[in-house]
């Protein structure tokens, strides 16, 4: 199943869903984007080294043993929706377009923005996403072919 996991700056939340949902899933069907990215095309270690006390993203991966160091933040476009089987949203309604909340592909999960805040917010946020996907993984039908 292709999957698009989305967060406002695509620097934490969708980062670290695409990430686990590829790793626990042992495959390569997800991406992520983000509603208002800052720096398209920008990795995670280029942000890190902007902002060392602010990005914590790439550590709490590593913890876990998962690299994340290039992976590149994606603006979210309409277009994009197409081309996954599920769209999974981490961005309050305030923060979404209207095409978002509305295409038929789309889920919303709630889990609160680390904004850079801290190790430990960051860390929550993606033990909490962890759980999710694997719920997800969990919960998917396998496509058989005809």
């Amino acid at each position: 199943m292709r999957v698009l996991f989305v967060c406002l700056g695509n620097t934490a939340r969708s980062q670290m869903a695409a990430a686990l949902y590829n790793k626990l899933a042992h495959t390569h069907d997800a991406d992520s984007a983000g509603t208002a990215v800052q720096k398209p095309g920008q990795t995670l270690l280029e942000r890190k080294r902007e902002l060392p006390d602010r990005a914590f993203t790439i550590d709490v991966m590593d913890e876990i043993g998962i690299d994340v160091r290039n992976n590149k933040s994606t603006q979210l476009t309409q277009e994009m929706l197409d081309k996954y089987d599920l769209v999974v949203s981490m961005v309050t309604e305030q923060y979404a377009p209207d095409w978002l909340i509305h295409a038929p592909n789309y889920l919303y999960w709630d889990v609160d923005d680390p904004k850079g805040i801290s190790y430990e917010l960051t860390a929550k946020a993606r033990d909490i996403i962890r759980h999710k996907v694997e719920v997800l993984i969990s919960s998917e039908t396998p496509v058989r072919a005809s």
